[in-house]
């Protein structure tokens, strides 16, 4: 009997910690800004949709989309003819297959995340960047508007490099197998790409 109530006792316990894990709150993210033709896994986006669960962006031709991931505290703006794979879970990781996004913090998160192209990784937190990936010429470019991102080339995670507001980083093609000398920015180009995907 004692072994009865024990078992009872235990499964009460293992229902409410089930409870609970079933009350975290799974990441998600509201579109918020839609220019022209975007699909998520090959369905038609709309403005005010609301996407929390791991697949791919496209945009089309003349085509914009601004996603707001309010646990994270960040936005994540994609450019035109882009294609950007999303993982909403606690991994936090995306990445960005061709084209151009644009990465807005605008709050403090707890959580890091990283974002991927073909040849490198960028860490990102509390941080405003855009990044370029050119499948064609192999070449990933970063230009740093506020904080600090740490890049990293996929093929040697021995090279990396700290990008710094107002700084430029590439890697590939033009760019070379290793990460290129960061770039001071004369400020005329950091106003003009801060324009970008706004």
């Amino acid at each position: 009997m004692k072994n009865l109530i024990l078992y009872f006792i235990l499964l009460s316990y293992s229902l409410l910690a089930f409870a609970e894990v079933s009350k975290v709150e799974i990441p998600s993210g509201v579109v918020t800004k839609l220019k022209g033709t975007v699909y998520f896994e090959g369905k038609l986006v709309n403005e005010g949709d609301i996407i929390n669960k791991m697949g791919k962006i496209e945009t089309k031709d003349k085509s914009f989309l601004q996603i707001k991931i309010e646990k994270w505290k960040n936005t994540i703006s994609i450019g035109p003819n882009s294609t950007m794979q999303l993982n909403f879970s606690d991994e936090k990781k995306y990445t960005l297959d061709e084209g151009a996004c644009r990465w807005k913090s605008f709050g403090k998160s707890e959580s890091k995340g990283k974002i991927f192209t073909k040849n490198s990784s960028m860490g990102v937190r509390g941080t405003d960047f855009l990044l370029k990936s050119n499948t064609l010429l192999g070449e990933t470019e970063i230009i740093m508007f506020d904080g600090v991102v740490l890049m990293e080339n996929s093929a040697d995670k021995s090279n990396t490099a700290e990008i710094k507001k107002g700084q430029w980083g590439g890697i590939g093609g033009r760019f070379g197998n290793k990460i290129s000398p960061i770039l001071d920015l004369p400020k005329a180009i950091i106003d003009a790409a801060e324009t970008s995907l706004e």
